[in-house]
């Protein structure tokens, strides 16, 4: 989330199309060019936007696409994740996201859309439209945009905006899996989780924020240095386990903590053998350079042993060479912000 408000700013696609071109002519003209599409990214303070100019048999037209945000987009995401059939959850999706939408905000003309993606994730929002014709400045084009009721929808879009993120409300679990989704959530932080992220194969993860594998229990009030796992069912829970100092520990090739494969906490996966017990690595790669940060699945990578191989290590071969996440880092982006 965090990559996604300080590199949007910074995208050379994001913004609107005055950035580029002086009328709304030139920009119809260069959307007749590109084969009846024109689309510009944008991130603010109210949501996150895609704005195209689109040509149907009535003439051109104006759109404007809201996407979910945060624990929102982490429920379609890990929904998605989660179906046998990804394709048939595309639809179960947007018809989820329909029904989210309070009866009294269904406007004529406000539809649920799913626009390209620059990676394998699906981008899924609610958009409308507005011709252009007879428009030349884009005054005038934005004036009509102030007027669309898509903007009434920006709260539902973003649920958790704020300091904080709480989980969302259990009607949206019921309502998402009323429409055949997964949807399922942490019983113990609340947060939309999957167990089929390519990653962390078998291993409930959250895919916003960071926390990847890794539950804070704050919705059962439990704290604990030690790092544990999500749970489906708050009996599932219970403090971080000890270790025995009789694993046998491997270094990571990443970050060369040591490492066990027995930690009962996690069983089957690299987890730090000591300190934290974590089985997120600290030196983390970097996903593929996608200037649409939509896109983003921004989940932690596992560790992998010095001279073994891991399930992740596909994955993450996979990940990177076909876009699959978008993970900018602090590392590099500090030195690219210096620079």
């Amino acid at each position: 989330m965090r990559d996604d408000y300080l590199l949007g700013s910074m995208s050379p696609s994001s913004g609107n199309f005055t950035d580029t071109y002086a009328t709304v002519d030139e920009a119809v003209a260069a959307a007749e060019e590109a084969g009846g599409v024109l689309s510009r990214f944008a991130f603010d303070d109210s949501g996150q936007y895609e704005r195209s100019l689109r040509r149907d048999a009535g003439g051109w037209r104006y759109e404007v696409a809201l996407f979910p945000q945060q624990t929102l987009r982490e429920l379609v995401t890990t929904s998605w994740l989660d179906a046998d059939d990804q394709g048939q959850a595309v639809e179960q999706l947007r018809r989820a996201l329909a029904a989210y939408v309070p009866e009294d905000l269904r406007h004529p003309g406000l539809e649920v859309v799913q626009r390209p993606s620059t990676t394998n994730v699906p981008r899924i929002g609610w958009a409308q439209d507005l011709s252009v014709a007879g428009m030349r400045s884009w005054e005038d084009v934005y004036l009509a945009e102030k007027e669309l009721p898509l903007f009434d929808l920006v709260p539902l879009a973003d649920p958790d905006n704020g300091p904080y993120y709480p989980a969302l409300p259990q009607e949206t679990f019921a309502l998402f899996r009323a429409h055949g989704l997964s949807a399922r959530e942490c019983a113990g932080c609340g947060t939309p989780v999957t167990d089929r992220h390519p990653h962390w194969p078998g291993v409930l993860v959250s895919v916003e924020h960071e926390y990847g594998p890794v539950c804070d229990r704050t919705r059962l009030g439990g704290e604990t240095a030690r790092r544990v796992g999500h749970v489906l069912e708050s009996a599932q829970a219970r403090p971080a386990a000890q270790l025995t100092d009789k694993e046998q520990t491997l270094q990571c090739r990443h970050c060369n903590v040591h490492l066990t494969e027995e930690h009962p906490d996690w069983p089957g996966v690299w987890t730090e053998a000591g300190g934290y017990s974590s089985p997120v690595c600290a030196v983390v790669g970097s996903g593929c350079d996608d200037d649409q940060a939509y896109d983003l699945i921004d989940c932690v990578y596992p560790h992998i042993p010095v001279g073994r191989d891991s399930p992740a290590t596909a994955a993450i071969a996979t990940a990177q060479g076909g876009g699959y996440f978008l993970q900018p880092r602090w590392p590099n982006f500090m030195e690219s912000w210096a620079q």
